[in-house]
């Protein structure tokens, strides 16, 4: 049994445990569950515990990867958006959750139009809201107008969060 190191008691109960599952495996009885399971692969031993700690935790290994590939997500996504006054590149945000086993992180944006800046919208009519009868806005030459329907010819989509998802990921 090694004795002195630092590390000692992780590698003593690696080694008690990789004991009792060759004992377990050769009389043909389980083991006394997840604690004293280990998986060696090529000379690396993993302990189970610390394996589920590093793969379904946030801040385990497969956590950390994870926000910073959402972080890298959010950086290159408020380069591409519009910027007109810069609310939707400043609202981008990033929530990362977990339940269960299952990580996962939600990147977007709260502000009402983010949707139809990301996909898009057809010609449409801009109407005033009641009880308002006209609209008013300045036109190109400078003049203010005060019209009672305006046709919209629509917007392309700019696919700030799908685009770069795609760029991440690949």
């Amino acid at each position: 049994m090694p004795r002195g190191l630092p590390d000692s008691f992780f590698l003593t109960a690696a080694l008690r445990a990789q004991r009792s599952l060759r004992r377990t495996l050769r009389s043909g009885r389980r083991g006394r569950g997840s604690q004293a399971f280990i998986l060696q692969f090529k000379g690396v031993v993993l302990y189970k515990p610390i394996l589920n700690y590093e793969l379904n935790v946030q801040t385990g290994m497969v956590g950390r990867e994870m926000k910073r590939l959402g972080a890298e997500i959010i950086t290159l996504a408020r380069v591409q958006v519009g910027k007109r006054t810069g609310k939707l590149a400043a609202s981008i945000h990033m929530a990362h959750y977990s339940s269960g086993r299952k990580q996962y992180i939600r990147v977007g944006s709260g502000v009402k139009y983010a949707l139809m800046h990301h996909e898009g919208t057809r010609p449409h009519f801009i109407v005033p809201h009641p009880p308002r009868t006209h609209l008013r806005f300045r036109a190109r030459t400078g003049a203010m107008v005060y019209p009672t329907v305006v046709l919209h010819p629509g917007t392309r989509p700019n696919r700030y969060l799908s685009d770069q998802l795609r760029k991440v990921i690949r």
